[in-house]
């Protein structure tokens, strides 16, 4: 279906493909700041966290969180409203971004899933083209090659784990949710987000002070507010007692594959519910500190002025909206994330935009805001347009998709076993418009949301008569270029392709830091004893694989 045609029949005109920005007309509005003289290309700042719900924010509008420090970054950047992710888990988000592909085109098909050396990734397009590259923290990475494009890793889950400290120190090697949200017992100096803070300055201000000249790439990519759900104890009283209940009661949905997912939290305990939702929004908090000495680290040191600033997450969080926790499903708590950009090419000031966009979009994004060539067959599109004009540049995107195949796990567990590809109600695929979200069900039912009138997804509209052209516009979007059969017949190429780029290596503490040299070792040995363990009793999740990846 054209573009325009589309657009006509989900109900939006001409002229809101140049609708104004959301704020008050008093906000500022800016013109972008111009594009840095030849030569002095602009550095790239990517400051990730993991699992961030995109409406539990001081600039997303929630009363009770503490978010001083991105709410500042906010006020000086382009918040796009309705960006999403293009598969609600760690590692296939991770890959689709780097790669700028869909899921089932960079073999996103779960966590611990590995980018294959024929993609060419964010970081390594960046590298090629005279860009120092680095990151710190959390990739989440399967295989060998756990750089794919940064030239320097100084701190992060090198060993195909998944960077998440267990907490409490006996869950190790697996965590638990919402069942272990309260005062962390790990050491501060210890915690992921500390040390991913304390890293990344220390890169960039020796980068600086070696005097090349040469423009970075640096992620610093923070493992909060993903669970456990633990925080210093300053972070955990201020929210004791102040954090509402899920709105909704944590009604689990009408439907197989969300109330599948829902199972394994089915027996949480009214406490329990309530201190991990406490839990959640002190580890945001505390993030947000470690981000906020990151910002002013920088910004003292003048190294902020021509550097584009990205603040993302992977995947959002449910947190007990529709009984449900954690990630996985199509709900926007789920798949939304927050973003925010600032830097030269971007508009000054504060903007909202709610034109839909994807995390696939930033890769082609910092290419044409940085001069680079955009590299061939990428589904993301650039944004640079939209970040220079918000008020009047169309919508990059007719929809979004997102996608999650409940069979794609690589890593094989009884806490994961990957359902048979032919069992109904175990993968879905949406399509999100500026109004609507449609998603297909393997299997199963079509769901219809209006966003517009019914933002907490609570009923499905897609056996109404009268959207009947909605969903079949959008249908459309879902199955272009795709289908269940070929996504299942690719799955089954790429677990064949996995054995020859497997490390050989174990896993061991969840981070390591590795030297100028290239030597790795544990940066959490003492804290919890690299070894062998079986899962103990009660964690229900993000197990480090106890086999060779």
């Amino acid at each position: 279906m054209p573009r325009r045609d589309f657009l006509r029949t989900i109900g939006v005109g001409a002229a809101t493909l140049g609708a104004p920005n959301l704020l008050p007309a008093s906000a500022p509005a800016g013109a972008a700041r111009g594009a840095p003289a030849r030569g002095a290309r602009p550095n790239i700042l990517l400051v990730m966290t993991d699992q961030h719900d995109p409406a539990i924010a001081g600039f997303a509008g929630d009363p009770v969180v503490h978010t001083r420090h991105l709410d500042a970054l906010a006020r000086q950047s382009v918040r796009f409203t309705a960006a999403a992710c293009t598969a609600p888990a760690c590692t296939p988000s991770r890959m689709s971004m780097l790669t700028a592909k869909e899921v089932h085109r960079c073999a996103g098909w779960g966590n611990h899933w590995i980018i294959f050396p024929e993609h060419v990734t964010w970081p390594g397009h960046f590298a090629a083209h005279g860009y120092r590259t680095c990151l710190v923290g959390k990739m989440h990475y399967g295989g060998r090659d756990q750089m794919q494009g940064f030239q320097d890793r100084p701190y992060g889950d090198l060993r195909h784990g998944l960077g998440h400290q267990p907490d409490p120190l006996a869950m190790f090697p697996g965590y638990a949710g919402p069942r272990s949200g309260g005062v962390s017992e790990v050491p501060e100096s210890l915690m992921q987000d500390v040390v991913v803070t304390r890293e990344t300055l220390a890169y960039v201000l020796e980068h600086e002070a070696a005097g090349t000249g040469q423009p970075w790439f640096v992620c610093a990519s923070y493992g909060r507010p993903h669970s456990p759900y633990t925080a210093p104890g300053r972070y955990l009283r201020r929210y004791r007692d102040r954090v509402p209940p899920p709105p909704d009661g944590g009604a689990v949905p009408d439907e197989p594959l969300a109330a599948k997912v829902a199972e394994t939290y089915r027996g949480l305990q009214p406490d329990e519910i309530r201190r991990g939702r406490e839990g959640y929004y002190a580890a945001l908090d505390f993030v947000d500190d470690c981000i906020g000495e990151l910002l002013d680290g920088l910004r003292k040191q003048g190294l902020l002025e021509n550097t584009i600033v990205i603040y993302t997450s992977d995947h959002g969080e449910m947190l007990g909206n529709h009984g449900l926790w954690a990630k996985t499903v199509y709900y926007q708590r789920s798949v939304g994330v927050p973003l925010l950009l600032s830097g030269p090419g971007i508009a000054a000031g504060a903007h909202e935009v709610a034109h839909p966009v994807s995390l696939m979009d930033l890769f082609p994004t910092t290419c044409e805001l940085a001069g680079l060539p955009v590299p061939e067959g990428l589904d993301g599109r650039s944004l640079a347009a939209v970040l220079a004009a918000p008020a009047a540049a169309p919508a990059p995107h007719e929809a979004v998709l997102s996608a999650y195949y409940l069979y794609g796990a690589i890593v094989s567990s009884p806490h994961n076993p990957p359902p048979k590809t032919t069992e109904p109600n175990r993968a879905w695929r949406s399509a999100r418009s500026a109004r609507w979200k449609y998603v297909e069900i393997e299997g199963g039912r079509p769901l219809l949301f209006d966003l517009a009138q019914d933002p907490g997804e609570t009923t499905n509209l897609a056996g109404r008569p009268e959207h009947a052209g909605v969903c079949a516009a959008h249908r459309a979007i879902v199955f272009r270029d795709f289908s269940w059969e070929g996504a299942k017949r690719q799955l089954a190429a790429d677990r064949a392709r996995v054995p020859q780029f497997k490390s050989g290596r174990p896993p061991s503490t969840p981070n390591q830091y590795r030297l100028p040299d290239g030597r790795e070792f544990d940066a959490e040995a003492g804290l919890y004893g690299a070894r062998w363990l079986t899962i103990p009793p009660g964690a229900d999740g993000g197990i480090i694989p106890q086999q060779f990846g």
